[in-house]
């Protein structure tokens, strides 16, 4: 977790293990989907549907259930770039360069061309935020790569404050 700053305020702790609600949602999207409904894939859907922000690998992990069934790490790692192929997450490297896992909320957004769209981070309370296209600023146009390569993501990033945090600063001052 990201330690307080003047610059960084303290984010509330998420609860370490998802809500009824949480793995109610999950369930029905997994049936939806009609996917055979796993307990590690329930409680790593759960994880996602109750969080508001995008999760690292590790993150998820500290938000599993520690009673029952234990989800090990390369199950957590291959339920997550399940959920991604299946249009359910979305996956982006952050900053760090470390790799975090969002919910897709809406219909829409399982398009295959909302699925290279760009983002919003900012960089006081760590949130990353989708952007509209017309929000967004112009994709810019793939790089010329070598011969016998093939693009298959390109992906854009924009860091700033958001406008909670902006209001924050602000008033502080």
């Amino acid at each position: 977790m990201t330690r307080p700053s003047p610059d960084r305020p303290a984010l509330a702790p998420e609860p370490a293990i998802p809500t009824p609600a949480a793995l109610e949602a999950a369930h029905e999207r997994l049936r939806r989907l009609g996917a055979r409904v796993t307990q590690p894939r329930l409680c790593i859907l759960a994880c996602l549907i109750g969080s508001d922000a995008a999760l690292t690998h590790q993150a998820v992990i500290d938000r599993l259930p520690q009673a029952g069934e234990t989800i090990d790490r390369v199950t957590v790692y291959r339920v997550l770039d399940w959920l991604v192929d299946q249009g359910v997450a979305q996956k982006r490297a952050g900053n760090d360069r470390v790799f975090r896992f969002s919910l897709v909320e809406h219909e829409a957004a399982r398009a295959q061309e909302h699925r290279q769209h760009s983002h919003f981070h900012c960089t006081r309370c760590d949130r990353t935020f989708c952007l509209d296209d017309a929000a967004a600023p112009a994709q810019p146009a793939a790089p010329r790569v070598p011969s016998g390569f093939a693009i298959e993501h390109v992906e854009l990033t924009v860091n700033g404050v958001c406008a909670e945090c902006g209001k924050r600063t602000r008033a502080a001052h």
